[in-house]
């Protein structure tokens, strides 16, 4: 009896275990399989590989070698003063250099514009016609030329009456023929000077009225002169405006290649850009870039500054090229077809430094 009873109660325990064992537990939900919405959205979360820059690109400033001038004027120039430094904010038109040209173009500008005033002088004295003292001395001439004439009418007067009377006295034997001759000779030569003296005063009145006319042509020429002149200041303005460096953009200074002294090769004078404003170019696998559209949230991380920065995607290139940004991953694809997309950074300041920097650039979708 003893021993049935001891039968039947682990018998019991036994099933009661299978029981408990079979029935489905009370805690687990059929929900619990799927996964949570952060594993999801890690899922959909597209990753690439980005650089920093400023807004509108990095900008190199070059100088120019002709200035606009037919012949180049500056061959290689060279930094005489740098104006600015690498992280110098700098605005729109700010001078950042002085080429070593810069002195000798502006006496050649100073010259240019002594040239221009020498031309003006000489228009206005046109336009004004001749000095008064020409005038004045023309005058006298001509008065003088008038009393000669003047003279020689009264003595050619007289010199035809003692030709006509000795001409009578020799008809009525009073007067030998040769001293009749005589005063006819006279009176002729006397008529020849008269002649002579009348065309010397026209000629003094000719001359006198051209001294004191203003001649369109003369006016005219004086003019061209000085449109010459003036068109020679401007060009040595522009070459000397060439010579000093200005920036631009507003922005700041991210790189300077050539110091005082140094020629200012294929790389240009300086790198601005505008550093106030970061974007986060990041290199788009062309099977992703159906799933980026503008307005999504990014977030840009690096080990170059602590955390993480935020953005929105602001613009979607419209073309396919390689990549340029490498993965330090050995096993990494170096050689795939990406889009860049450019995303604006929410706060710049953090990274406003670091121009290029490489980052990863997560987009939510």
């Amino acid at each position: 009896m003893l021993i049935a009873m001891l039968v039947a109660a682990a018998l019991g325990v036994a099933g009661l275990g299978i029981y408990l064992a079979l029935r489905p537990s009370s805690t687990s939900q059929p929900g619990s399989l799927s996964p949570s919405p952060t594993a999801e959205q890690s899922a959909n979360t597209i990753t690439a590989l980005g650089r920093l820059e400023p807004e509108g690109e990095v900008v190199k400033v070059a100088a120019s070698s002709t200035s606009g001038s037919a012949v180049p004027i500056f061959g290689t120039p060279r930094v005489a003063r740098l104006l600015v430094q690498e992280r110098s904010q700098v605005k729109v038109g700010q001078p950042i250099a002085v080429l070593d040209v810069y002195d000798r173009l502006m006496a050649a500008a100073l010259q240019s514009q002594a040239q221009v005033q020498e031309a003006q002088s000489r228009l206005a004295q046109v336009q004004v016609g001749a000095k008064r003292g020409d005038i004045e001395a023309q005058q006298a001439t001509a008065e003088s030329r008038r009393a000669t004439v003047a003279k020689l009418e009264a003595e050619s007067s007289t010199a035809k009456w003692e030709a006509q009377s000795y001409q009578n006295l020799f008809r009525e034997g009073a007067i030998s023929e040769q001293e009749a001759r005589n005063r006819q000779l006279k009176a002729e030569a006397t008529a020849r000077d008269l002649d002579r003296a009348k065309r010397e005063y026209d000629q003094a009145l000719k001359t006198l009225a051209s001294v004191a006319e203003v001649r369109p042509t003369d006016v005219q020429q004086a003019q061209a002169q000085v449109n010459v002149a003036m068109a020679g200041m401007q060009r040595s303005k522009a070459d000397l405006e060439a010579a000093v460096v200005r920036s631009p953009i507003t922005g700041q200074i991210i790189k300077v290649h050539a110091r005082e002294g140094e020629q200012i090769g294929g790389d240009g004078l300086v790198e601005i850009g505008k550093t106030d404003r970061m974007y986060a170019v990041a290199e788009i696998y062309e099977t992703d870039i159906q799933k980026v559209k503008r307005g999504q949230k990014a977030v840009i991380t690096s080990p170059a500054f602590p955390g993480e920065i935020s953005g929105v995607v602001d613009q979607i290139g419209l073309a396919i090229r390689k990549n340029d940004v490498l993965n330090t991953d050995p096993a990494a694809n170096t050689d795939v077809r990406v889009v860049e997309v450019k995303i604006r950074l929410d706060d710049s300041q953090p990274v406003s430094g670091l121009t290029n920097l490489q980052v990863k650039v997560n987009i939510t979708p």
